[in-house]
């Protein structure tokens, strides 16, 4: 009996299914059931029995796969738990940015990168090379990557062939860059000249003796410099920006010679050391990409490296070529075979800080990283790959700044700069602080490389732009 007059407890809509169940026991009294349906509204006859199918008003129910379940899946900018999570904001950027479904874009496996005919939407070549030198040749020829003859030094010399010594005094300031220095190396051989990057987005080559002027800039990055490396023979070298660009120039004429989209900020960059067509460049998104610019197929990518956790932001590769290893700021050091996506050994401990530099020694027998705790540690380069407990430089402060360091030619000394504007200078087997000179500056020196083929010239760099050479 109903609590209220002229209420059921039976919905409407439950009356309306009770009625569709008993008309369809009427019209199936044996309980059979259609095995197919269609959606375009005809009948259909199974087993003598009739069933009308769905109206043409009806929706059907689309089923996504697992893959496609996957794909629409949130998605974190980097790996690890503290990665953000990727927003609608995030898509739109890289799209404007030329990432993944950009109209430029070649259709890659994974989307991993592209090659670009420009740097824009517009595809105009952006990359300009100025020579401010007398000249660009001289009277044999010959450009500026010929050593000079005019100075009474042998500059095919052997690491470990000749002994180095202490710099005394800084003998010269070079301009450098605006709002700061970001990379800084010398011609891997020679070193009578040597290359800056900066947060001016421009590339400079300067000459290590004569008037010491600025010989030739680069300019086609839209952002900071994030790292440059050199080919062995000096010829070409490769250079990435926080515009997510890989460019790869000539070194003497300053031409463009490739131009590549990655869809991730680069960190870090290096050439093989044999195989000069060989490169890996090191990720914001944790991963690192292995490439060789002979082959077209997916723009040469040979091998992509997935283990660390966190963004990519030192490389190195062994002086044979064999292996190569990476840092991040997981925390972690791994070493890799050549193109083995497993790495052979994880250097991780739970007092372990990130490793924003490496540095191998000439002997080859050992390699050192820059730490966040304000020390450079020593790892074995033989198997086990164990750290030199006993060997540790102390007495700078690198926290919180990717303080890159240089190990002299003949192995004796290690320098590096620090957050104080302060170039160090350390006994590779005792350890002691041998020199600290103060550079003019209290600037963090974020970069520091020694002269292959001087004894004691050593430049240095950071957050004031300047350059200034050691001697």
């Amino acid at each position: 009996m109903p609590l209220v007059n002229n209420y059921s407890s039976t919905s409407e809509f439950e009356d309306e299914d009770s009625c569709n169940i008993s008309d369809a026991k009427d019209s199936n009294p044996k309980g059979l059931r259609s095995k197919h349906i269609p959606a375009s509204g005809q009948v259909v006859s199974t087993n003598n029995v009739t069933f009308s199918s769905l109206g043409s008003g009806t929706t059907k129910r689309y089923h996504f796969t697992k893959a496609e379940l996957k794909a629409k899946r949130r998605k974190r900018s980097g790996s690890g738990p503290w990665g953000k999570w990727e927003s609608s904001s995030d898509s739109d950027n890289n799209y404007e940015d030329g990432g993944i479904g950009s109209s430029h874009q070649y259709a890659l496996d994974e989307g991993d990168f592209h090659s670009d005919d420009g740097a824009d939407d517009g595809g105009e070549d952006i990359e300009t090379s100025t020579f401010y030198g007398e000249k660009e040749k001289d009277y044999l020829g010959r450009g500026y990557l010929h050593t000079p003859s005019d100075i009474d030094i042998n500059f095919n010399k052997e690491p470990l062939s000749f002994q180095c010594y202490l710099p005394k005094k800084i003998i010269n300031v070079y301009d450098g860059h605006e709002n700061g220095t970001t990379a800084l190396k010398f011609l891997p051989k020679s070193g009578h000249l040597f290359l800056s990057g900066g947060n001016d987005n421009k590339l400079k080559i300067w000459d290590l003796y004569h008037d010491r002027r600025l010989l030739r800039d680069f300019c086609g990055h839209q952002k900071p410099i994030r790292d440059f490396n050199f080919t062995t023979d000096s010829k070409q070298f490769t250079s990435v920006s926080y515009d997510k660009f890989l460019k790869i120039w000539d070194t003497e004429k300053g031409a463009i010679i490739h131009r590549t989209k990655l869809t991730s900020v680069p960190n870090c960059v290096t050439f093989h050391p044999i195989n000069n067509y060989e490169l890996v460049v090191g990720l914001l998104n944790s991963e690192i990409k292995h490439y060789d610019t002979r082959d077209n197929y997916k723009n040469g990518l040979i091998q992509t490296y997935d283990h660390h956790t966190s963004s990519i932001i030192a490389l190195k590769f062994f002086p044979n070529g064999s292996k190569f290893i990476s840092s991040s700021e997981d925390k972690t050091i791994r070493i890799w075979d050549n193109q083995i996506n497993i790495p052979i050994k994880q250097i991780s401990d739970t007092a372990q800080h990130s490793m924003p530099w490496i540095e191998i020694h000439p002997e080859h027998n050992y390699f050192a990283t820059q730490s966040m705790d304000n020390s450079i540690g020593v790892y074995s380069m033989k198997p086990k790959y164990k750290k030199h407990t006993k060997k540790i430089f102390k007495g700078h402060h690198s926290a919180g700044y990717g303080i890159r360091f240089d190990i002299s030619p003949d192995g004796r000394y290690i320098a590096s700069g620090d957050s104080m504007g302060r170039l160090f200078i350390w006994d590779w087997k005792t350890c002691r602080i041998l020199k600290q000179f103060n550079a003019g500056t209290k600037d963090p020196l974020t970069n520091v490389a020694w002269n292959p083929q001087e004894t004691s010239k050593v430049i240095c760099s950071g957050n004031s732009g300047k350059i200034f050479l050691f001697d």
